[in-house]
């Protein structure tokens, strides 16, 4: 069993980037705490890869519980104090769980519901579960917060408006828990990841043109991989990148330099 005791934390970690990031930090020997929420047909795939993932010789405890709810908090505060885990490296917010539609269109028309649940998902949920972590002392001097965003929050993208708005909120926040963990030796930061081909990307655009689009405007000719992101994960958790807060890295091989 790996004797080094850093724990990462992270939310989504079942999805592609979360899944990525997982499978890179475990080959750098850290341990790891995963909240996912899949199906029970999924779940039997995800934990395929999370015995993959422990047979590197780490801890890997992984909770099936939807993050967005009193539940989460209880049944991760159970895990760490059963397996005596006191700190936490880094908090991963890999959180992905919005409304794709528009504003007006009757077929994909969307509610303030929806508006509602894609912000509470993918940007109330990073200050909330940031905040737990510091007040119940998780984090400690240079531990890491790092969330996605995506060019939708500066760029319309087609049934996107929903992510978007939470987007811009999600990078807005970074900004003032920058400013306000950073007293405490805490770094936050975002990744904008370029497009990769994932579940969320089928239900923007069930189309293959989109695809293509993407991998033509692309200066590399391909889209992002979900193992890209995860190196720059890798990077930001190291204290390398201890004097870097508040920002958002982009990590797309140059595509959105190019205009849709």
């Amino acid at each position: 069993m790996n004797t080094n005791k850093e724990f990462i934390l992270i939310i989504g970690g079942s999805g592609s980037i979360g899944l990525a990031c997982a499978k890179m930090l475990a080959k750098k020997k850290y341990n790891l705490v995963l909240i996912h929420r899949d199906s029970r047909s999924m779940q039997k795939l995800s934990q395929v890869e999370f015995d993959k993932i422990r047979n590197s010789g780490i801890e890997l405890y992984n909770i099936n519980v939807n993050a967005n709810t009193d539940e989460a908090f209880i049944k991760l505060k159970e895990l760490l104090s059963e397996n005596n885990i006191k700190s936490i490296k880094a908090f991963i917010h890999a959180y992905a769980d919005a409304n794709i539609g528009s504003i007006l269109e009757s077929e994909k028309e969307l509610s303030a519901d929806d508006f509602i649940h894609s912000f509470n998902s993918m940007a109330l949920s990073f200050v909330t579960w940031s905040k737990w972590l510091k007040q119940n002392n998780y984090l400690q001097n240079f531990s890491k917060i790092i969330g996605f965003t995506s060019e939708g929050s500066f760029r319309v993208l087609n049934n996107y408006v929903a992510v978007g708005m939470a987007k811009s909120a999600l990078e807005s926040a970074c900004k003032y828990l920058a400013i306000e963990f950073a007293p405490y030796g805490i770094n936050v930061n975002l990744i904008n990841s370029g497009i990769i081909f994932s579940k969320s990307v089928e239900l923007m655009e069930r189309q293959k043109p989109f695809i293509e689009k993407a991998i033509k405007r692309n200066p590399f000719k391909r889209l992002t991989e979900p193992s890209d992101i995860a190196k720059v994960v890798s990077f930001l958790i190291s204290d390398d990148s201890n004097w870097i807060t508040g920002q958002k890295i982009t990590v797309d091989g140059g595509e959105q330099l190019l205009s849709i």
